[in-house]
């Protein structure tokens, strides 16, 4: 959105028709405080906004109601439960005993293609001295 002109226009023309929307502007007059003197809107301002966002279905504008006007309570554990995740409480056992066997795997698979080099080069370089050794005896046959 950084590099889209178009977008950063409709966002500063939203902007501006949402400050001008409020009757009191305190919403508007906050946005760029230079003093930081920063107020949330509240619930309705921010209702009043939505309210005038175009390309909202009328089922997306019902459920941001119901979230703004009720929301729902409880920690973050209740909300990752409710999505069917785990709280955040740490590592278990079982995902150690993962995480290592996994580093094994790898580790084995390293060692197998290393196994593998290394018998390559050494077999290279018998060939290399047994084709070595063939030609200084077909030398000395040649010498007698």
């Amino acid at each position: 959105m950084a590099d889209d002109p178009v977008n950063q226009q409709q966002f500063a023309e939203d902007v501006l028709a949402a400050s001008e929307a409020s009757e009191d502007g305190s919403f508007a007059g906050n946005i760029g405080d230079p003093n930081g003197n920063f107020k949330l809107p509240s619930v309705d301002e921010v209702w009043k906004l939505i309210e005038q966002m175009e390309g909202i279905s009328d089922e997306e504008r019902a459920s941001i109601r119901e979230n703004l006007y009720n929301p729902q309570e409880g920690t973050a554990e209740d909300f990752m439960k409710r999505l069917g995740g785990q709280p955040a409480m740490g590592h278990t056992s079982w995902d150690y005993i993962i995480f290592l066997s996994m580093i094994a795997i790898i580790f084995l698979i390293f060692a197998l293609f290393g196994y593998k080099l290394y018998k390559s080069l050494m077999s290279k370089e018998l060939k290399k001295q047994e084709k070595l050794k063939q030609k200084q005896s077909k030398k000395t046959k040649k010498v007698n």
